[in-house]
Order: C-alpha cells, then structure tokens, then sequence
C-alpha cells in the first residue's frame, strides 16, 4: 500500500527502505523519498551518501531516479554544481516542463555552465569538451521554447552560447522582421566577442537580403560594422539607380544620413570612394539643389549636409540667456587665469555651434587681459563657437593664423590650430589636414612647441577615427622630440586618429615609448591615446590591459583604467566593472581610484539606473578623489536624464569642504539637467541658484566658482538646445562623443581640454527634408503638456532699491500733545468758514441736498461694494484656489525645432500629413519624408545662416531676416603680444 506522503511526520521510515537488499523495497524507497523531498530534505540529506552509492551501483535499475533525488537534496543545500551532475544523471526524469524553483534553477544553471564552456575561446577547435548529457538538457530546453514559440529566450541564450545555427532556427521560425530589430538594436552591444559580434552581423545581412523587400537601412548598419563599405556602396548605387524611384532614392539618402551618424570617417570615406572612385571629393562642391542623388549622397556621407542642417537649427533657435553671462563675467576676476578661462569655457559651451560670438565682441576689454595659455584658450574657443562651419573654417581663423610661415602670437596662432581642429572634427578634408601637417614641420623656433601643441590637437581632431598612417607618422615625429608640451597633445592625436583601431604597431610604440620618457604629461597622454585607441575592442584589449595593471608606474595603472573604459563602454561588462571597482579601493594613487570611479559612468552609460546604487558607498568615501569620481560617473552616466536618484546623491556635495569635490558635483548635476526646466524637474531652479550662489560668493575657493561656471555653460550649452549624446539616435555608441567627454574630464590636469566637450553636445532636433534636401513646413502633434518641454525662462536681474528712511521714534505724550493742537487747528478753521458763508437759503438748501444726496450715494455704493468683495471675493478666491489652470495635452511641433529625448514617444505623425516620413519610429534627428502630393508647390522653410561670414551689409539689406545673421569675424585685441 502506498504511504500518504501528506500525513507523514518524518522520513526516517523511508530512508531505512534504502538499507534494504530487495531492488523492490529500495526502489519504493527511494520514490516516496522524491515526492516529500521538498518537505524532509534536513533529514534526508543525513543519508545523500547511501543514495548516491545506488546511484554509482551499476546493477541497480533505477539508478536514474537515485540521481533525481540526490540532485534535489543538494539543490536544497545550495550545491547547485552537484545539483547539476546529478540532474544530468538522471536523464528523462528531469523534466524541463516543471516550473518549480528547482527545474528552473537547476535549468539556469546548466545554461550558464554550457555558455561559459562554448564562449571560452572564440576558436571552435579550442572549445573544451562539453559533457553530451549536459548538450542535451539544452537541446531540451531549445525544443521546449520553440514548441512555446519563446523565440525570445532562444535568440539570447544562442547568443551567448555562440550557437548560431540555433539563433538561425529562432530568426526564421517567429516574426523575422521584428526578431532582427530586436538582436540588431538589444543584443549584438552586448556581445564581448569582436569574432562572434561580426559573425552575428554577417547573419543578420544574409537574412535580411532573403526578403523580397530588404530593410537596407538595417542590412548598411551591420555592414558599417563589418567595415563592409563594398557591399555599402553597392546597396546606396542598387538604391538610386532608378531616378524615377523616389521612395527609393529617399531611402538612399537616409541610409546616407544614418551612416555618417553612425560609422567612422574611414569607412565613410571608403564608401564615397567605392560609390565613384574617379569623380571629385565631396567636400568641393558645395552646391547641392540642381545636383545628382550620387553627388547628394556623397555630400551626405562627407558630412556637409548634417552639419549644415544642424548649424541652421543651432542659429536660428538659439535662447542664450546673455544676462547669466555678463553676471559671471561682471563677477568673477578676469585678471586671475583660472576665472578667465572659467568665463571663456561657459561662453564656448552656451553659444557651441551657433556661430554667435556677440559676447566677445562686446567684452573685448575682458578679453585683452588673457595672457599665455589663457590666450590659446580664448583662441581655441572660436572653433567650438563656430564648430561645424566647415565651409569658412579658414576664412573665419585667418586673422589669427600665422602668416608667411612666420610666428608672431605663438598662444593666438596655437589656440587658432586647435580651433580649426574643432571646426572640422570628424570632417576633416584633406585641405584642412594637409595644412595641420605642414605646420608641423614648417615652423621652427623658440616657441614651436605651443604652436605644435595647438596643431596636434586641431589634426587628431580633424582625422579623428580616420585611421591615417599618414597623419599618425607626422604626430609620431612630434611625439619623439620628447617635449613636455607638444608631446602631449602628440599622443592624444594619434589616439584620435587611431581611435577604435587597435593598430599593433601604433600601440607597440606608445607602450614602449611611455617606459622611456621621463616628461609626466606624455605618460598620462600616452596612456589616455592608448585607452582611444582601443574604444570598443573589449576582450581584445584584455592583453593590454593585464600589461598595464602590472605596472609599478601609476601613470600606465592609469593607462589600464583608460583602456578599460573605452575598450568596454557602453557594455555593462560585469568583468569591467569589477576591475574598476578593485582599482578604486586599492590603489594606492589618488588619480588612479578617481578614474576607476570615473569609468563606471562609461561602461554603464546605456542602463543609467544602475549608477545611483553603485556609486552611493563612493559618494561618501573618506578619499575626496573617490567622492569625485562618483560625482563625474552619475553625471555621464546619466546625462540628461533628469535622474532623481542622481540628483539625490550630488546636492549634498554642492556644500563638500572639498573644492574640487563641489566642482565635480556641479559638472554632473549640469550634465544631469541639462534641458530641463522647472516644470519636469523643480530642482532645476535650486541648482541654478546654487550655481549663482557660489559664483557670487567671493569666500568661496576658486575651484569651486570654476567648476560653477563652467556649470552654467554646461546646462545652456548650444542655445539650449544640445544635450549630452553618448548615443547616437539608433542608441548605438556616438564614438567621437564618448572620445569628447574622456578629453573633457582631463581638464583635471590640462584647461585647454575642456573643449573637447563640444564633441558630445548633440543637437535635439527634429529635422524633416525632402529630396532635394530642403526642410518644408511640416507640423507635426505631441501629445503631452507644452510645458514640460518649454525653454528655462531668462534670468531676472535683481533690482537694487534705494534705502529706507526710519521713522523717527516719538514719545506718547509729545503724540498727544500734536492731537491735541491739530483738534484746535480744525475748529478754528470751521469756525472761520462758517462766518463767511453766503446766506442763500436757497443755495444751501440746494448745497444740503446735493451734498446730502452724494453723500448718502457714495455710502450706499461704498457699502454694497464692500458687501461684495467680502463676500463674493472670498468665494472667488477659493474657487481659484480649488481650480487649477487648464493645460493643454496636444501641442504642434514645427521643423527645425526642439525635440527633447524624453519628448519623442509623444511626437505623432498626422494621418493627413502631406509628408510621410522614411523611416518609422523615430521622432528626431534628420528624417527624409516623401511627399505625398509632388505636384503641388511646397512650402518650404529659407535658411536664416549667410552664404559667406563675411558678407556685406549692402548684400544682405534685402534679406528679411538680416538682423538674425552671425556677426562678422574679428580680431582679437592681443596687439601687445603681436608689438
């Protein structure tokens, strides 16, 4: 008879059937023993050693069920490795339809032991042997989910497992299409492997060209990353070889767009040259309305037509409060470097890309006190004012270029290098780089080594991510000459030109040369240019990694953490973070803990949620470098984000007894707030006054004002109308962003780095053109409240007002006595009135009544209107009180205006809408639209932007709209060095 499993007490009947020699009584045994497990595993697991002897017992026929039950009991005491064998060994009688926590766990763990054996190389051969039991508990699973049609859980576990005959299986089996968005955009950043990453890519093109209709957009994506730009052009030439075709040619055009956003300047330029090898750059025709779709694509892909879109946006929204300006300059003591540096970064920032310098023209006084390097500052500055004017980059800088080879300003014509770096960065022709190179070799003499500084700088960020041997020989050869100054901005040139590359021989001489050198500056640039040069690599760079952490100089330790953060950034690498984690609380240099901490903003910029909980311990570390670091990593992590958490954890900083901890804590909070307002976040306003507060405090330490400036420029940079983009609109890895923000956050050792910030500003913007690139007026709804997504409102100057007088005190019967004389006064008056009065009878009855008569009217109306305010008043208030304002839900949104992140999921297309966009989903960025009426005219929205920055006033007087252009360029009032 069957034992009631529910009304047992204990199990110890049962066990002793196990001591028993009959197979009948054992086998019993152990089946009653399966079914209370759950319940008595304490007492059984005192006999887990006679089970697992039936288990190994050959003989025993039910050794299978022996297993099951030992895998249990050891599940219940937390063994799950044994758990597994022993699961494994029992064959059928694991059953993966369960859903009790120990099918599920023990399933988990059996998928991360297979994963962690196939990814262990990333050759196949290299693979070590897997158990064939454990191969067919995941094949199990595999057959389970695609009969629940979980293709899901397929697709991630393949993935990982490097099973791609499985992801295959999944991607043809469910809803294709929607499956390849999801690994596309959700699952290939996460793959460490560079090997599997492209193997993944190189499916996803061959699946997506089995469609009758291929999604080309997606198909050019993975081919980016293939650095594919063959395949590339042949698809963009498919695509416009119909002229008639314009859904096709649209089509092209945004592929175009979407690959200049997304690849680097070397394969842009690969695709350009394999579209039409023989034709003329890009960048010489300037002209594109009466051009072909290949001349428009080539514009596209050089980068001329985003950068034209953008500055249009840029100058034409532009909403700088000039009055927060002014204060801080008004304010702080231009004569000391560190505030005018402080004022020439927040002017840089707030009008970054506008082409608007008003301030500089109106402060030239201020402006002729920088001296040196405050000088190649202010210089420097023009480039990120102006970033983006390819078109006039040299007109615009020729007044403060050297001029027939000779140096007359050294810190002018250095900052002005730079600042033709900033204009070009990541579109440099081969002009603007051939110039940079021969002011590399042409200029000799006392002070070459500023003019080189400012010339390496402005070519590693013209070249950037191009991948020049050409470029990186002319910056290695100013590396060598083992000066401090040049030196330094050598190495961080050639870790832009070189960026994402890992190029062997580059990197060889860098290590190699940082063991030589004794100048401090190159070693911590060196190490900085070696971090850019393995951007996205992950396990690749692991070697050198495990080279750098080993070294005794903190300078290449810091070179390690670099690595780390560009190699793995953006990832979520859990290995990552806790190398970064141990170098954080056990290094002993203060630099290096500060930027492991740092680090963890980088690696985790795509899940910002995270940051707040892991960093919280290390915002309140004894070490001020640690707390820093933490404030800088919430800040990039979750830039623009608006985060509570975030902002919960900085506050407390903004009053730190360490300056440059509050300098850290305000930097993160403006990246944090950045386009904000008070509406969607009431803690803007507190930040911004605490910003004024410590610029306007003159006790405060200099540190501390710097890094609020430097604030205020952060939270209004653009017009306010950029945000911090380490992602580009497709959320993948915006590469010169993440570059821009690591140079940025070495402002800590050198100022000047501070404008590479300019390279992760990314303009908010909805961008609709047509075929022939122009933007028509275009409406389209948001259906949320305009006021969360309105501007800050401007600055209110405090209004000084004039002194009080004070009352004079006076005594209570001096009071008296002046009541007292002014009684007598009146009834000496009335009296004398009264005697000369006219005697009329009739005119004082008339006067009686009429005075009688208004008096009584005004009483009667004095008492009525009274009665109503008191009453009726006090109803109205509270009905105003009780009622609050209607909002309105749905507003319009125009071309070319802002279009904030966190806006986008309530942006609509109209139904109606003449213009249908290209490409569905997204809300921003640049979009081509199809008009769906091409015989009726368009209304289409003219430039506000100069067709030259120098035009005349007489060439402009017609223009409507003359008073909006950028002022012309001129020159700064640095006589006395030039003298």
């Amino acid at each position: 008879m069957a034992v009631q499993v529910d009304t047992l007490t204990s199990a110890n009947g049962l066990i002793s059937l196990l001591d028993e020699e009959e197979r009948e009584l054992q086998f019993y045994g152990l089946t009653q023993l399966n079914a209370v497990t759950d319940r008595f595993w304490t007492e059984i697991s005192d006999a887990i050693s006679k089970i697992e002897i039936l288990y190994e017992d050959e003989s025993f026929e039910h050794r299978k069920l022996a297993a099951l039950v030992a895998s249990k009991i050891y599940f219940h005491l937390g063994e799950f490795d044994d758990a597994l064998t022993f699961a494994l060994g029992a064959g059928d009688l694991f059953n993966l339809t369960e859903t009790s926590a120990y099918v599920q766990t023990v399933v988990n763990h059996a998928i991360d032991k297979y994963i962690s054996l196939r990814s262990g190389s990333d050759d196949e051969t290299k693979i070590s042997p897997i158990d064939a039991r454990l191969e067919e508990v995941v094949e199990r699973m595999f057959a389970r989910c695609f009969e629940t049609k979980d293709y899901g859980q397929v697709v991630g576990i393949s993935i990982e497992a490097r099973r791609l005959d499985v992801l295959e299986r999944a991607l043809a089996s469910g809803d294709t299409r929607s499956l390849l968005e999801y690994v596309q955009k959700d699952c290939v950043a996460l793959i460490n492997s560079i090997h599997v990453q492209a193997q993944v890519q190189e499916l996803l093109v061959k699946i997506h060209l089995q469609f009758d209709t291929p999604d080309y957009e997606a198909v050019c994506l993975c081919l980016s990353k293939l650095n594919n730009p063959q395949k590339t052009a042949e698809i963009l030439q498919l695509l416009i070889q119909d002229d008639t075709n314009d859904s096709k040619i649209l089509s092209a055009y945004q592929i175009a767009f979407d690959l200049e956003a997304n690849a680097t300047q070397e394969f842009t330029r690969a695709v350009i040259s394999e579209i039409s090898p023989n034709s003329e750059s890009a960048a010489d025709s300037d002209d594109v309305n009466d051009a072909t779709p290949l001349s428009r694509i080539k514009s596209i892909l050089s980068g001329n037509e985003t950068l034209k879109l953008h500055l249009e946006f840029l100058f034409r929204n532009n909403k700088t409060d000039m009055k927060i300006l002014d204060r801080t300059c008004k304010v702080l003591d231009s004569r000391l470097s560190l505030a005018h540096n402080a004022v020439t970064f927040a002017n840089a920032f707030m009008h970054a890309g506008t082409t608007v310098d008003n301030f500089l023209r109106d402060n030239l006084e201020w402006l002729s006190r920088s001296s040196s390097w405050s000088k190649f500052t202010a210089t420097a500055a023009l480039g990120v004012i102006h970033h983006g004017q390819v078109r006039h980059g040299m007109s615009l800088l020729q007044p403060y270029l050297p001029e027939d080879n000779t140096s007359t300003s050294p810190f002018t014509e250095g900052g002005a290098f730079f600042a033709l770096g900033l204009i070009h960065a990541c579109h440099g022709d081969e002009g603007v780089l051939r110039y940079l190179q021969d002011a590399l070799i042409e200029y000799q003499g006392q002070n070459v080594e500023i003019l080189h500084h400012g010339a390496c700088l402005g070519l590693g960020t013209a070249a950037m991510g191009s991948g020049s041997e050409d470029v990186a020989q002319a910056l290695m050869n100013v590396l060598y000459s083992d000066s401090a100054i040049s030196g330094e901005a050598a190495a961080i040139g050639l870790g832009l030109v070189m960026m994402g590359t890992k190029h062997e021989s580059v990197l060889n001489d860098m290590l190699l040369y940082a063991k030589e050198t004794e100048h401090e500056k190159i070693i911590r640039a060196l190490s900085v240019g070696m971090g850019l040069i393995m951007f996205g690599r992950k396990q690749e760079a692991d070697d050198l990694i495990a080279k750098l952490i080993e070294e005794e100089d903190p300078l290449l330790r810091l070179g390690a953490v670099h690595a780390i953060t560009m190699a793995y950034c953006g990832t979520g690498e859990n290995a990552a973070i806790r190398k970064l984690l141990h170098l954080a609380v056990s290094d002993v240099k203060d630099d290096v803990r500060r930027a492991a901490v740092t680090g963890l903003g980088f690696i985790l910029l795509r899940s910002p949620e995270q940051v707040p909980r892991m960093v919280q311990l290390l915002s309140q570390s004894y070490n001020p470098h640690v707390r820093v670091g933490a404030a800088v990593a919430l800040g990039i992590a979750c830039a623009g984000t608006g985060s509570k958490a975030a902002i919960e954890i900085l506050e407390p900083m903004l009053k730190d007894s360490v300056d440059f901890v509050v300098e850290g804590a305000s930097i993160a909070l403006a990246f944090i707030l950045i386009q904000q307002n008070d509406t969607f976040e009431p803690k803007v306003a507190d930040v911004r006054k605490r910003f004024s507060e410590i610029i306007d405090n003159k006790h405060s330490e200099s540190v501390s004002r710097f890094g609020a400036a430097l604030s205020q420029g952060i939270i209004d940079a653009g017009g306010r109308n950029v945000t911090i983009g380490l992602t580009t609109s497709d959320k993948q890895l915006n590469a010169p962003a993440c570059a821009g923000m690591l140079l940025f956050i070495q402002f800590w050792y050198w100022f000047p780095l501070a404008h590479f910030l300019t390279l992760s500003f990314k303009p908010t913007t909805l961008i609709a053109i047509n075929k022939d690139l122009k933007a028509p007026n275009i409406e389209v709804t948001c259906a949320s409240r305009k006021a969360l997504y309105s501007y800050p409102p401007e600055m209110v100057q405090p209004v000084t007002q004039a002194p009080t007088k004070v009352a004079t005190a006076v005594l209570s019967t001096t009071a008296k006595a002046r009541r007292a004389a002014k009684k007598s006064a009146e009834e000496t008056e009335a009296d004398t009135s009264a005697q000369k009065k006219p005697a009329s009878g009739k005119d004082e009855v008339e006067n009686m009544d009429t005075d009688g008569g208004a008096k009584e009217q005004a009483d009667e109306g004095s008492m009525d209107v009274d009665e109503g305010s008191s009453k009726g008043g006090a109803d109205f208030k509270a009905q105003k009180k009780s009622r609050k304002p209607a909002s309105e839900t749905t507003f319009t949104v125009t071309n070319l205006s802002r279009v904030l992140p966190y806006q986008e999921k309530y942006v609509k297309w109209s139904a109606n809408s003449r213009y249908v966009p290209v490409k569905q989903g997204r809300a921003s960025g640049i979009l081509l639209v199809k008009d769906t009426t091409p015989d009726a005219p368009e209304d289409l929205i003219p430039s506000m932007l100069p067709d030259r920055p120098t035009d005349d006033e007489e060439a402009n007087a017609d223009s409507e709209i003359t008073e909006l252009h950028p002022p012309e360029p001129f020159e700064y009032p640095f006589d006395s060095e030039r003298s």
